[in-house]
């Protein structure tokens, strides 16, 4: 069976958590997406270390995570270097096209069209994920 590739939007680590072992059981391929006001204001160490843990509890292909960066090219370019999976950036063509370039040597692609589920304010995510 394939596997479905749906985002979903957390707040926390515990949520990530849950997200994917229910989505395990469930055979979808969970891609954790953060939102601007969360990674603008917790930075790049915070995302980084979530990576991180994320990793050590479960492999680096169980998950892959999207950050939305909105107009903040810094915070872009910084994400890029890090290595996180997906950006979603909003620019206008020209710089779009220069920060693509740098996202294609890194392997980070940019903009992605993937559904995205936001269950950062739901109490029993496993039962959404079953109704997906």
């Amino acid at each position: 069976m394939k596997k479905k590739l749906i985002c979903f939007t957390i707040n926390s680590y515990s949520q990530a958590k849950e997200i994917i072992v229910e989505s395990k059981k469930n055979s979808i391929f969970p891609i954790i997406h953060i939102k601007y006001h969360i990674a603008n204001g917790f930075g790049i160490e915070w995302i980084e270390a979530l990576n991180k843990i994320l990793i050590d509890s479960f492999s680096n292909k169980s998950f892959k995570i999207l950050v939305d960066c909105n107009n903040n090219y810094s915070l872009a370019t910084q994400l890029i270097v890090g290595r996180i999976h997906y950006l979603k950036l909003k620019a206008d063509p020209k710089t779009l096209k220069k920060i693509n370039e740098i996202a294609k040597k890194n392997r980070v692609l940019l903009n992605p069209k993937i559904r995205i589920v936001d269950l950062s304010n739901i109490k029993k995510i496993s039962k959404k994920i079953s109704l997906i």
